[in-house]
């Protein structure tokens, strides 16, 4: 297949070899940003400056030349004279494009039009551009072409840069509280002889040399569960999860997850945690416990807790639980349990339309296989789901240490597996083996960090903070 590049950026390639200028330089130590330049102005202006960046904008007049030159921080006015370069910089001016990046050393400066710029007195090519760059005014108007080439989509939309950088400053605060709280930072692996840990479809593997089938992991708690046995009392992971299935605005197939276990705690102790995890980052990343997500604003000073029966019951008006099971097997023939109902109404009718954030605690046991029953009800289990405008945000446990009762609830799992049900937990015997020989009580928890992302950068698609999601081919297209 042979690669078209632009003609005339070609060209220009190739005078600049004959002049001896390499058009793909090398190291080049750019001393300052733009917005360092732009926030210091009244230390730094007639100092000397060293900047590097990509050419968004080129305007000559007569022997001046202007440059709009972007950084990772922004963008600064460039401005030469030939009267103030060497002949090499004049020459390597005179094949410059939008799309090219190049170092410039210089002096600060405010031009007659009182913008903040850099007078340039040596410029440097580092990287010719052989492809024209879309306009930086329409941009790429397909989003399925922003996410394909999303190099193109970070240098024209910088609001889809900065919603990268924002879910760093996050991600970086909720590794700061962990921590600390004392949590140790390990790894699981990724391949695993059983997925466990969640109800979801595994991606399939094959490993050569054992010759047998791996999966991707769909979740890191069996393998963090064992390092409590092992003596750790609190660990965290934060890596990819893989699970096969559908791709939309809340779903990547990839997607990262943050777990922690905290020997001795309960479903309190994550609550703590996880609130303070969501409303720390979030903060970090825009200074405000109050930010808009789409045309709604949310508050996240303030964490509601309710049961989901009590949702089911507030939300329906239905309270005999004759009525309940029968509407939720009007929603799901599968169903045959009242737990299972008050599940498949609250996924139904209820989560999608809650904004701010509210604790559902109290799951039914059937959708719940590795959580300790509630005293009061065993048809229930010690565990919520932290929503926050209509999205899973977290999933937290009393976590179960009974290996008898683990058993059991595998058991269970395998006879809902048996009515059709895909995605459930499959019998891991070395897991039960390990719980056998004495897991301390536990709080665990697992946090969707995209989705924390979406909602710290006002994203509504969950492709706005992954780098590279997953896309269609051309062909499926």
């Amino acid at each position: 297949m042979e690669f078209k590049f632009d003609k005339e950026r070609l060209e220009k390639l190739e005078k600049l070899k004959k002049e001896g200028i390499e058009p793909y330089g090398s190291r080049f130590d750019s001393e300052m940003h733009s917005i360092d330049i732009k926030e210091n102005f009244e230390k730094l202006e007639g100092k000397e400056a060293t900047v590097a960046g990509r050419i968004l904008a080129k305007r000559d007049h007569g022997k001046i030349k202007f440059i709009d030159l972007q950084d990772e921080e922004g963008s600064i006015q460039v401005y030469f004279s030939e009267k103030h370069v060497d002949e090499e910089s004049i020459k390597t001016a005179e094949e410059l494009d939008t799309g090219d990046i190049i170092g410039v050393k210089g002096t600060i400066v405010k031009t007659k039009t009182n913008e903040i710029s850099v007078d340039a007195k040596k410029i440097t090519m580092l990287s010719k551009s052989l492809l024209p760059m879309p306009s930086r005014w329409y941009g790429l108007e397909d989003t399925e072409k922003r996410y394909r080439k999303r190099y193109l989509d970070f240098t024209i939309n910088r609001e889809s840069l900065e919603k990268i950088k924002k879910g760093s400053v996050m991600l970086s605060r909720i590794r700061d509280i962990m921590k600390n709280r004392k949590y140790t930072e390990v790894t699981v692996p990724i391949l695993q002889p059983i997925p466990g840990g969640a109800n979801a479809k595994p991606f399939i593997t094959h490993y050569n040399s054992l010759d047998r089938d791996f999966y991707l992991k769909i979740a890191s708690e069996l393998y963090l569960k064992r390092l409590l046995v092992g003596g750790f009392e609190r660990v965290f992971d934060i890596s990819k999860n893989f699970r096969n299935e559908g791709v939309d605005t809340r779903h990547n197939p990839e997607f990262i997850m943050m777990e922690a276990y905290q020997a001795y705690g309960d479903l309190s102790t994550m609550l703590e945690l996880t609130e303070e995890i969501v409303k720390e980052s979030v903060y970090a990343a825009n200074k405000t416990y109050k930010v808009k997500f789409g045309e709604k604003m949310i508050d996240l000073s303030k964490f509601q807790i309710k049961t989901m029966e009590e949702l089911v019951k507030e939300n329906t008006g239905i309270n005999s639980e004759e009525e309940i099971i029968k509407r939720g097997k009007q929603l799901d023939s599968k169903v045959s349990s009242y737990g299972e109902a008050v599940n498949a109404i609250f996924e139904a009718k209820i989560s999608d339309n809650i904004i701010d954030p509210v604790f559902v605690t109290k799951f039914p046991i059937e959708v719940s296989p590795l959580a300790k029953k509630t005293s009061d009800d065993p048809r229930f289990v010690y565990r919520f789901e932290l929503y926050i405008a209509g999205m899973e945000i977290a999933n937290a446990f009393s976590e179960l240490n009974d290996p008898i009762d683990q058993i059991s609830r595998f058991e269970e799992e395998a006879k809902r597996k048996n009515r059709g049900i895909d995605e459930t937990q499959e019998f891991d015997m070395d897991f039960i083996e390990a719980m056998s020989y004495g897991m301390p009580p536990a709080g665990g928890v697992g946090i969707g960090i995209d989705r924390l992302q979406m909602i710290g950068t006002d994203s509504k698609s969950i492709k706005e903070v992954i780098p590279f999601p997953q896309l269609r081919t051309f062909e499926d297209q």
